[in-house]
């Protein structure tokens, strides 16, 4: 049995209200699914923490809820 690939992506930006600290977006296609609840001291941190937003989303899916 083949797995469908999800339809999430995310991305790391500046945090536009706080220099030189970052937030995450993730992407469901081209439809901004969630967003990052606060800013995170380095680009590493948001970027694992999305990743973590990511795969409980993709469980979600997975899961048909």
């Amino acid at each position: 049995m083949m797995l469908e690939a999800h339809p999430f992506t995310f991305e790391i930006q500046a945090d536009p209200m706080r220099e030189s600290r970052y937030r995450w977006t993730v992407y469901e296609g081209v439809q901004i699914h969630v967003r990052s609840p606060h800013s995170y001291a380095t680009k590493d941190e948001a970027e694992k923490e999305a990743a973590k937003a990511l795969t409980r989303r993709e469980s979600h899916w997975r899961n048909g809820a």
